[in-house]
C-alpha cells in the first residue's frame, strides 16, 4: 500500500512540476499566426514568454507584403516581453509575413516568422480594435493535470476504502 501511494505521489508531481525553459517563445501576437483578417491594425504586437533585453537595433520585425515590400514603419519598440511595429497601409491582399529577431532576458537570439492572409482592402484600425486570438494550447495541459489529479484523489479514497474494510473485516 505505502509503495503505491510512493509510487502515484511521484508520478502526480513529476506531471505538475512545471518544466524550464531555456529561452525565449513567441506565446501570442496581433494578428495571430495563420490568421485571417479584414482590416491591417495599426502596428504588429508580439508577445514571448518571459522578458527581452531592450537593445537599440538587436530586436527587429519586419513585416512582409505578398510582393515582398517591407510595411514597417519606424524603429522597432521593446517593452519586457512585448515587441511592437507600426504598420504602413497597403491595398494588397493575401499573405503576409511576419519575421522577427530578438533577444531574450540571457542573452540568446530568437528568430522566427509566421503568416497572417488579408481578405479585404486595408484600412488602418484604431487602437482599441484588436482580432481575437485563438485560446492557446496550454490549457490542455493543465486540464490534463488536473484530471490526472483528481484521478489520483478518487485512487486514493478508494485505495483508503478498501483498507479500512479489510480491517474491519479482519478485526470480525
Amino acid at each position: 500500500m505505502k509503495k503505491l501511494l510512493v509510487l502515484f505521489t511521484v508520478a502526480v508531481l513529476s506531471c505538475t512540476l512545471p518544466t524550464a525553459n531555456a529561452h525565449s517563445e513567441l506565446v501570442s501576437s496581433n494578428p495571430s499566426a495563420s490568421s485571417y483578417i479584414e482590416v491591417l491594425p495599426e502596428q504588429i504586437e508580439l508577445e514571448f514568454n518571459e522578458e527581452l533585453l531592450n537593445l537599440s537595433s538587436g530586436n527587429s520585425v519586419s513585416i512582409m507584403s505578398p510582393n515582398g515590400e517591407d510595411l514597417g514603419m519606424g524603429e522597432t519598440s521593446t517593452d519586457g516581453a512585448r515587441v511592437t511595429r507600426l504598420l504602413n497601409t497597403t491595398s494588397e491582399l493575401g499573405s503576409f509575413e511576419v519575421k522577427y529577431r530578438v533577444a531574450s532576458a540571457d542573452g540568446h537570439i530568437l528568430n522566427g516568422s509566421f503568416t497572417f492572409n488579408l481578405t479585404e482592402a486595408a484600412v488602418v484600425t484604431s487602437e482599441n480594435e484588436k482580432t481575437t486570438e485563438a485560446e492557446s494550447g496550454s490549457n490542455l495541459l493543465v486540464n490534463s493535470v488536473i484530471g490526472i489529479f483528481a484521478f489520483g484523489v478518487l485512487l486514493l479514497i478508494e485505495l483508503a476504502r478498501r483498507s479500512r474494510k479489510r480491517r474491519i473485516t479482519s478485526a470480525d
